[in-house]
């Protein structure tokens, strides 16, 4: 059974990035409590979210951003069956920045996520 990632320090964590105030005081912290190898992954994790968001293919993400296609796979399977932690990452970007989501991405996302859901109602239910 995988182990649950939510926890006390997980929390605390959260609740820690979540109190930084500027994007300076959180580049500050993920500068310190990250090595430079996992803040350049999470950096290229989100840049893969945002590409794959636009919609443009794998092949062209690889070129991009060096990502290889099992991370590429990874961070498409969390935009469809994770906790939407990076739709609403990119919703508020996308706010803050004035770019709409284009309708298309949006109609192909909420249909990924209906098939996603299909799939996981039929799993649990027999």
């Amino acid at each position: 059974m995988a182990e649950k990632i939510e926890n006390r320090l997980t929390e605390q964590l959260c609740e820690a990035i979540a109190s930084l105030k500027s994007e300076k005081k959180v580049a500050d912290f993920l500068e310190d409590i990250c090595t430079i190898s996992e803040y350049k992954s999470l950096s290229q994790r989100f840049e893969v979210a945002r590409l794959l968001d636009e919609g443009v293919k794998y092949e062209d993400i690889v070129a991009r951003t060096g990502a290889s296609t099992a991370t590429i796979s990874r961070v498409k399977r969390c935009l469809v069956y994770g906790k939407d932690g990076y739709e609403a990452a990119l919703s508020n970007l996308k706010k803050k920045h004035h770019e709409p989501r284009s309708s298309r991405m949006a109609r192909k996302v909420r249909f990924e996520k209906a098939r996603a859901e299909k799939k996981r109602a039929v799993r649990e239910n027999g």
